[in-house]
């Protein structure tokens, strides 16, 4: 009736089947686990690498570029849109042969 498990052929099957039916036992890794982690996530951390250094320094360097880029692509748009007001003003012909050509 209760027949054993019967063995696979393949030598791997056999190796994988081996492995299911004997478990490690976890109990210890599982052990206040949330308690080590938590632990571990509140140590100070130790930056080493010197690149790691320089970038969090030059964080403020970065982001007043942006900031003037910003600015400077806002002033070129305002000017770009003043001066293509003055083209539809001045020679409305000539734009409308360019955006036709485009």
């Amino acid at each position: 009736m209760n027949d054993p498990v019967p063995q696979p052929r393949d030598p791997l099957d056999a190796l994988f089947a081996l492995a299911r039916e004997r478990r490690p036992d976890t109990s210890a890794a599982e052990y206040a686990f949330e308690t080590r982690l938590m632990a571990r996530l509140r140590a100070p951390g130790k930056i080493e690498s010197l690149w790691a250094k320089i970038s969090w320094r030059m964080i403020p360097f970065f982001a007043a570029c942006v900031l003037i880029l910003a600015v400077w692509h806002a002033e070129v748009a305002s000017d770009t849109h003043e001066a293509m007001q003055l083209a539809y003003a001045e020679d409305p012909d000539s734009v409308d042969l360019w955006n036709n050509l485009n």
